[in-house]
């Protein structure tokens, strides 16, 4: 009966974690978390060794506010089909192609960029450039949820989730850990800044987003027929010889590499008993560089050996009369999105000119001013909109379907309860992220060079989010969710707190007691807001609802980011810590206020039965 059971679970295991699908979602997770540091503290680090002033440098975090607008264009990523691509890798393949190349061309034109405190023109094309990396891996991010959900079941829509966070965490560790050890190995210190390292290593980044254009072209296309299936079963196994080649080697290292960090770092040992020679590090490090080497020939392979696919239909008869749009449709619903945009960057420029100009402001006026402006400017964008759609040029209910009607859903859904929801995802991570956007520059400021700051918050760091991932997880399935929202978001607060002790005393083992559990918080309180937002979210519009579920949550929380620094230059690091713990009891209130009156559909999910 035993050896029943573990059979049982050993296929149970087997069939979700060992397969090409699970390995893709893993891969793909890798390419979505990648660029996400390269727009923020990573990018950060740079700027401040390039000499640029804390208030400009955490002003570049207003790039990532792409990820906070991605909800804008996902009806479109939905609608939209890539000419010729699409004929060859399908709808989705295709979009994740094309995205993954705009990632790639971004992050190499950051390279080639020198930012210079002197030069302004050098900081506006790598604002330019940054913005062009955040818009195209917030679409790539958009892509690979809609992939998620049609590729697999729901039953098993979990254990996907969690290998595609697990994956986007390596990519985080790549771009954040990963990227300081080559900044500083190509010969880049505070102290000696050299533009020709942080060059190097953004081009490294753009070639080891290769992974993900590798796996879109061996993944399988959802909600199609395969038609020639050996040119596929090719593909799997050249790609799988090629994923195990390359992942098992490193990432045994890795984990050796971690936990001798760990004996030194932080339990301090004389003699770690995972020690790692020179000799050693040098061997894995040339594996890594050989293993570059057959991977155009593994890319031109898999561009030439395609298999051909044939849409299925997923829709009804009704639902598909419905939701069809001709080319002509698609490419106006394109063309008003672009001149929306373009009203709003004229109005944000125009608005700036009136409100600001040159005239320096207190940081609360300033903040207000700002606020006014991005608002002004959302504003006329909608405005736009609403007169093209008038005019004819969308028809109006091409427009509805795809903007008003998921959000119209959600508000008949919770009626006026649904503005208390909105407010509860705008700022229950308020606390870590506005904290976290200064965190590398108050790390550097503090005398911690940069392979301190990549062993602590780049790789331990982010194993201990992992790990409080997982720990949020088994929590939201263990108990009720706003109650598991109430501890993580007491943690996330509570834990800013240490970086005041850390201020006060700026020792290693400070810096990991802070890193270790301000990054245990963080995680936790991912975890289980993911849940909350998969509970809200309606499976009608799954991919718009929760693009814009996610786009709110980190919309405040970048938007504060952005003035950071200039709270920290107005008053101090301490006070500033301060502030950002003192955030979080309000996200405490609208947490009980939730969970005491909506009914989320499950008694488990409720903190108060009526």
């Amino acid at each position: 009966m035993a050896n029943t059971a573990h059979s049982s679970s050993w296929s149970v295991f087997k069939e979700t974690y060992l397969t090409k699908n699970a390995l893709v979602m893993l891969m793909l997770g890798f390419s979505a978390g990648l660029p996400y540091f390269l727009v923020f503290s990573t990018l950060g680090i740079w700027l401040r060794e390039a000499q640029i002033d804390k208030s400009t440098v955490t002003m570049f975090a207003w790039a990532g506010l792409a990820y906070s607008f991605k909800f804008l264009w996902a009806p479109l990523v939905d609608s939209l089909s890539i000419p010729f691509l699409q004929d060859y890798l399908g709808k989705r393949r295709s979009w994740l192609l094309l995205m993954q190349c705009c990632v790639i061309a971004a992050i190499v034109l950051m390279a080639f960029t020198s930012p210079m405190a002197s030069q302004m023109s050098s900081l506006e094309m790598m604002a330019l450039f940054t913005v062009l990396l955040a818009f195209s891996s917030a679409s790539q991010d958009i892509v690979i949820d809609a992939y998620r959900i049609e590729i697999v079941p729901k039953s098993m829509q979990t254990a996907f989730s969690a290998l595609y966070v697990f994956g986007y965490r390596l990519g985080l560790i790549i771009s954040g850990a990963g990227a300081l050890y080559l900044a500083t190995y190509f010969g880049s210190s505070e102290e000696a800044y050299q533009y020709g390292a942080w060059k190097n290593t953004y081009l490294v980044m753009a070639l080891v987003m290769g992974v993900g254009v590798l796996t879109t072209l061996s993944a399988s296309e959802p909600n199609s027929q395969m038609l020639t299936p050996k040119k596929q079963w090719l593909n799997d196994k050249v790609m799988g010889i090629y994923a195990a080649l390359a992942l098992i080697p490193m990432a045994i290292y890795g984990v050796w590499y971690l936990l001798d960090q760990i004996s030194v770092r932080i339990l301090e040992m004389v003699n770690s008993p995972f020690a790692i020679t020179e000799s050693v590090a040098h061997v894995a490090g040339m594996y890594g560089m050989a293993v570059l080497v057959p991977a155009p020939l593994v890319l031109i392979f898999l561009l030439l050996n395609q298999p051909k696919i044939k849409p299925l239909s997923v829709l009804s008869r009704h639902d598909a009369q419905t939701m069809r749009q001709d080319g002509r449709d698609n490419l106006r619903l394109l063309l008003m999105f672009v001149l929306s945009m373009v009203a709003f960057v004229f109005a944000f420029r125009a608005l700036g000119e009136v409100l600001i100009g040159g005239t320096e402001h207190s940081n609360l006026v300033g903040f207000a001013l700002e606020s006014v402006r991005f608002i002004g400017s959302a504003m006329m964008a909608a405005m736009t909109a609403g007169v093209l759609v008038k005019l004819g040029l969308v028809k109006k209910q091409v427009a509805v379907r795809n903007w008003i009607e998921p959000i119209l859903d959600f508000f008949r859904t919770y009626g006026k309860k649904a503005a208390l929801i909105l407010a509860l995802i705008g700022v229950y991570r308020i606390s870590d992220i506005v904290a976290g956007n200064i965190a590398n520059i108050f790390y550097q400021d503090l005398g911690f060079t940069k392979v301190q700051i990549a062993d602590a918050s780049k790789l331990v760091g982010l194993t201990m989010s992992i790990l409080g991932g997982f720990l949020g997880g088994f929590i939201a399935q263990k108990m009720r969710i706003i109650v598991a929202m109430m501890v993580g978001a007491v943690l996330a607060a509570a834990t800013n707190l240490l970086f005041v002790l850390l201020f006060n005393s700026p020792t290693a083992g400070m810096l990991y007691v802070a890193v270790i559990a301000d990054n245990l918080a963080g995680g936790l309180a991912s975890a289980v807001f993911v849940a909350f937002l998969s509970v809200l979210t309606s499976i009608r519009f799954t991919a718009v609802q929760y693009a814009l579920f996610s786009s709110l949550m980190t919309l405040s929380p970048k938007i504060l980011g952005g003035y950071s620094g200039s709270i920290v230059e107005a008053t101090s690091y301490p006070t500033f810590f301060m502030i950002t713990c003192l955030m979080g009891v309000p996200v405490l209130f609208l947490v009980y206020l939730v969970g005491k009156y909506i009914d989320l559909g499950d008694g488990k999910f409720a903190l108060k039965n009526d």
